[in-house]
């Protein structure tokens, strides 16, 4: 942005270049142009309805922060309550500087955070989990191991909290790249599944909400820039065993050189989803831990199993895990 860029609403000086709006802002517009943004997508798509009692998934980064942010902010509004759930994988040297980022702006807020730990429901922590993975080859990748854990505590920690909603901080890059990594490993599934949205159906689910599907992750940074909701800049250092992480700069390269990139795969994206069957299958109950899972066995189990042979005895051991991993289950 040069030096006489001006916003194209009041002429004063700018602070950013809004790719959805073909021109730049002023700080003050920009932060009603993103709250708004934000606002109107809640509403529209009917995300929360009065009474409702929000679970905001946490992790002390800008994305899931802003989330929290907003929500709280927009809570009167609505007519929800809002908590905080974090989960603590046990990354040493990361993990404890995002919840401290946590801590600090849920006390501004007044907003109640509650944290699960792999430890507790595990029995692992991540960093033991990746020597484990390590010591096998890394057949299956942190990202995968964690991905599973994560989505299994944040469910069941705002079921048990009452929570009606779960509302996470994936922002319009982060189903970019989603929707890429499905396309490229041709998961139809996590295509349909992966929208603004969950479905609401599932015995034990919490339908899953995405306040800041349309917003980009630049757009994201500079609002928490204005606002002054602070996180620090440490990355997980697990990121570079990911699909993402590659996925993540070559969407930027060709934004950088295609402006727009990004809003056009989100709508071949929303196309794609309405033109493919549902999947087959509904939601049961785990027979390990009673969880809800689209197999007999859930996803966590069978890593948890994977990674301890004591719980792995209890499931018939290892050779019934593959057996299972085999079958797709």
């Amino acid at each position: 942005m040069g030096r006489t860029a001006r916003c194209f609403v009041c002429g004063s000086k700018a602070v950013a270049y809004v790719p959805y709006l073909g021109d730049y802002l002023c700080r003050e517009h920009f932060v009603e142009y993103f709250e708004r943004r934000v606002l109107e997508t809640l509403k529209t798509f009917r995300l929360v309805e009065p009474g409702d009692r929000v679970a905001v998934a946490v992790s002390g980064g800008k994305d899931s922060l802003t989330t929290l942010y907003l929500l709280k902010r927009f809570s009167g509004e609505l007519g929800i309550e809002v908590i905080g759930v974090a989960v603590d994988e046990g990354i040493a040297g990361y993990r404890e500087y995002k919840l401290k980022a946590l801590a600090d702006l849920a006390e501004r807020l007044g907003v109640r955070i509650f944290i699960g730990r792999f430890e507790d429901y595990f029995g692992i922590t991540l960093d033991e989990a990746v020597g484990v993975l390590k010591e096998k080859g890394f057949e299956y990748k942190p990202c995968s191991v964690c991905g599973v854990f994560r989505r299994y505590v944040m469910n069941k920690l705002a079921r048990e909290l009452g929570a009606t909603k779960l509302a996470t901080g994936h922002n319009l890059d982060d189903e970019v790249q989603v929707f890429i990594m499905n396309a490229l490993k041709a998961h139809i599934e996590g295509v349909v599944r992966e929208g603004i949205a969950s479905a609401t159906g599932g015995e034990g689910l919490v339908p899953r909400i995405k306040p800041l599907y349309f917003v980009t992750e630049k757009e994201v940074l500079t609002y928490t820039l204005l606002k002054g909701i602070q996180t620090p800049f440490v990355e997980c250092p697990y990121i570079v065993y990911a699909l993402r992480h590659p996925v993540r700069h070559w969407v930027n390269e060709v934004e950088d050189e295609a402006p727009g990139f990004k809003y056009r795969v989100l709508a071949v994206k929303e196309l794609a989803r309405k033109a493919l069957p549902e999947p087959p299958g509904g939601v049961q109950k785990c027979v390990v831990c009673g969880e809800p899972s689209s197999k007999p066995v859930c996803k966590a189990c069978l890593f948890r199993a994977y990674l301890d042979p004591e719980f792995a005895a209890k499931l018939g051991g290892l050779k019934l895990i593959s057996r299972l991993r085999d079958e797709g289950v």
